[in-house]
């Protein structure tokens, strides 16, 4: 693991069962880019999911995965980025600074338009700016909803997570409770997974 990787795991210890990694190397014939390498190093060893202290206080991490999440639509790289561009990039098309709590950023697919990796349940949206070629340069953007602000930090999607559930960067107060468990709901070849690390942490397939 990375540096980051490993302080992040001593905050938040990854599910002690394996995962099934994305085949990255397929991720910029399909869709254009490579994955930020501390995103691929996350994915590979926790895969998709959330960490919280309840089913109600939760931070989703999305991760690419060749099931369908609806029949009939798109799965793999294309599927993750579709959710994007469908769900959530949508939602802000056509708003002002005042929507934004500042800054106006353009969306992917749109040359160097944000890119959504992450959300919480009180509805804050983390992406990366996709500015650049090197994709390990992408800054993290943060809208968090209530008042809107929009905040820019510029480090990798693993350390912003390893400051948040640290308390150095603004978040919910839960987030940094040492009662936050991670679960991996969905990895390459598989949804609806429950595989836990953590207190009460539990492993299996829905």
């Amino acid at each position: 693991m990375t540096d980051s990787l490993e302080r992040l795991a001593q905050l938040l210890p990854p599910p002690a069962a394996s995962v099934t990694a994305p085949p990255w190397e397929r991720s910029r014939a399909e869709v254009g880019f490579d994955f930020p390498s501390d995103y691929r190093a996350f994915v590979d060893r926790y895969g998709g999911g959330y960490f919280g202290t309840s089913d109600w206080s939760t931070f989703k991490v999305y991760a690419p995965s060749s099931a369908e999440l609806k029949p009939g639509k798109p799965a793999g790289f294309q599927g993750f980025v579709d959710y994007h561009v469908s769900g959530i990039a949508r939602l802000f098309e056509g708003c002002d600074e005042d929507y934004w709590g500042g800054t106006v950023y353009p969306m992917h697919p749109q040359p160097g338009g944000l890119l959504t990796w992450g959300e919480n349940r009180e509805g804050d949206l983390f992406w990366w700016l996709t500015e650049g070629d090197d994709p390990d340069a992408w800054p993290v953007v943060m809208w968090a909803r209530g008042p809107a602000t929009t905040y820019r930090f510029d480090t990798g999607m693993v350390e912003f997570l390893h400051s948040m559930v640290n308390g150095d960067v603004p978040g919910p107060s839960w987030m940094r409770s040492s009662r936050n468990r991670w679960t991996t709901t969905h990895d390459w070849q598989y949804r609806a997974l429950t595989i836990s690390a953590g207190p009460g942490s539990r492993a299996g397939r829905a």
